[in-house]
């Protein structure tokens, strides 16, 4: 599990173009210094409202030479307080004279930050088309776009059902039954190949939901079967509701909350 603690090296530029992509160009900075950098995040605090951001860095007024602000001398002699007063009411005038600069090199890095984060979005579809001729842009199904992206780690997912079935709880965010087993075409045992089942469960859906769901779920399970899953397994995707009490004239759906049982003939009966 990722500590919390590395959220602290978390830029401002990233977060805020995460959380405000287009706001890029109405920040205002107020630099705090460097001195917070050991126990706070890089940004301090954030008005929204007014775009204004606090962040733990120092501004372009530390490249001055420290005489500008002050002599060396300047805290001796009698009347300390008074000379402190008077040197940091200085360095708050010099801190608002420097703002401005603050803000355009911050806005700067902003829009630096933002190209950096398409180029690499833009990579993720390169490699695919490149290596694996999958054209990320063109995908409708939005199960398969978020799924794509794992392509690039398909050499050490594949026919890791465990995962797989993560994969499918995150995706459609219900709980996921596993099972693993043997699919036969014929009603013996002889021809049979591996096989594994994962049903996902939804409840009190709709016929309309349910159908739209398993529609979309056709085309998600051809892209897992064919990179995910190895050739020689047979792999299903199922939304199921098991608990659902049975009520004639009810809300029912085959094979979803529903099934028909037919029942077996016992060898053992008298005839």
């Amino acid at each position: 599990m990722k500590n919390v603690n590395d959220l602290f090296d978390i830029s401002a530029e990233f977060l805020l173009n995460y959380l405000y992509p287009e706001s890029a160009d109405c920040w205002q900075v107020d630099c705090a210094g460097t001195f917070y950098r050991n126990y706070s995040p890089d940004i301090l605090s954030v008005d929204a409202e007014h775009r204004v951001v606090r962040l733990a860095r120092d501004s372009f007024l530390r490249l001055l030479p420290q005489g500008v602000i002050a002599q060396d001398n300047a805290l001796k002699g009698k009347d300390f307080e008074q000379k402190y007063e008077r040197l940091k009411k200085r360095e708050e005038l010099l801190l608002d004279l420097f703002r401005p600069v603050d803000m355009l090199a911050f806005r700067s890095r902003l829009h630096v930050e933002r190209q950096a984060a398409q180029l690499l979005h833009e990579k993720t579809s390169f490699l695919l088309k490149r290596y694996f001729r999958y054209d990320i842009e063109k995908e409708g199904n939005p199960y398969i776009r978020k799924t794509a992206p794992l392509l690039l780690l398909v050499n050490r997912l594949r026919a890791d059902f465990g995962f797989i079935r993560n994969l499918l709880e995150l995706l459609f965010d219900c709980e996921v039954e596993m099972k693993a087993g043997r699919y036969s075409w014929e009603e013996g045992v002889e021809y049979t190949q591996p096989a594994v089942e994962y049903q996902l469960i939804v409840p009190r859906l709709t016929a309309e939901a349910y159908d739209e769901l398993i529609r979309a779920i056709g085309p998600f399970r051809e892209f897992i079967c064919e990179w995910f899953i190895p050739f020689d397994t047979y792999c299903t995707i199922a939304v199921k509701h098991h608990d659902q009490p049975f009520v004639l004239g009810g809300n029912l759906i085959l094979d979803y909350n529903t099934e028909i049982g037919v029942p077996s003939s016992n060898p053992n009966k008298d005839s």
